[in-house]
């Protein structure tokens, strides 16, 4: 999830941020296990994670499940990192790495067991609201298959300060979510809620990250807006951000075909 003031460099602002994260949002692979419990799984499935990121999720989704998993990053040194992440051993499965764009990748790929999206800001350039994305989705997702689903909910409507920054029609309230799901013709199945815990973990991770490459990296001519970038970032959390802004992971499924 990242949230991006401006379009300044942002791969250099995707990999910065993330340098000290295993999973780059506010959840837990215990809260993954749950959620996709509720899947029906198996060896061999065929899997796509968009916007991927470092990849540790795409990998752990596969070796866990035994899924033949592509994940698709478009930002290149991130792309970099997931493809280290995925030439790692793992017992089962396996993890192919695409750099590009998700619709480029999703429109010669055909239909998919699971479709995994957790914390892809603008999967779809010109498209922003939640069922709009969702329903672009569908034809990815083979019937009877699933979405996984991670992103940010409103608690309660953002300021104006965080509506400028994180966009207000890009995330949903809770229910805004699975009224996507449903209104894109999926069946929501389960919602696991991140805890106050994981986003703390998340947020200082992320600052301690920026703050330590620009220390790193002073002459660069992208330093002072990533620590000003930092600065706002704590600010917005502390303030108001905690008490406004919750993650989730959401699991549709869309409907298997009906027998005839």
């Amino acid at each position: 999830m990242v949230c991006y003031t401006s379009r300044m460099d942002a791969s250099t602002i995707g990999y910065v941020s993330y340098r000290y994260h295993r999973i780059c949002n506010p959840f837990s692979f215990g809260q993954l296990e749950r959620t996709l419990a509720f899947t029906d799984l198996k060896e061999g499935d065929k899997a796509v994670d968009l916007g991927c990121g470092n990849a540790v999720v795409s990998v752990w989704m596969a070796e866990r499940y035994g899924l033949e998993l592509t994940g698709v990053e478009r930002f290149g040194p991130v792309a970099d990192q997931a493809r280290a992440e995925a030439a790692k051993p793992h017992a089962r499965g396996s993890v192919t790495i695409v750099e590009g764009q998700a619709r480029e990748h999703l429109a010669t790929a055909g239909q998919h067991r699971v479709v995994s999206v957790i914390g892809a800001v603008d999967l779809f350039e010109d498209l922003k609201r939640p069922a709009e994305v969702m329903a672009a989705l569908v034809p990815a997702i083979a019937p009877g298959g699933w979405l996984l689903w991670g992103d940010p909910f409103w608690k309660k409507p953002p300021s104006e300060t965080l509506a400028a920054v994180f966009g207000a029609e890009r995330y949903a309230s809770l229910a805004g979510w699975l009224e996507a799901g449903e209104a894109a013709g999926l069946s929501p199945r389960y919602t696991a809620i991140s805890t106050d815990a994981d986003w703390e973990e998340y947020l200082w991770r992320m600052n301690a990250s920026v703050e330590d490459w620009v220390a790193e990296n002073a002459d660069s001519p992208a330093a002072p807006m990533l620590k000003m970038r930092a600065a706002m970032l704590r600010r917005l959390h502390v303030n108001e951000g905690h008490e406004s802004l919750g993650f989730g992971l959401y699991l549709f499924r869309r409907p298997p075909l009906q027998a005839t």
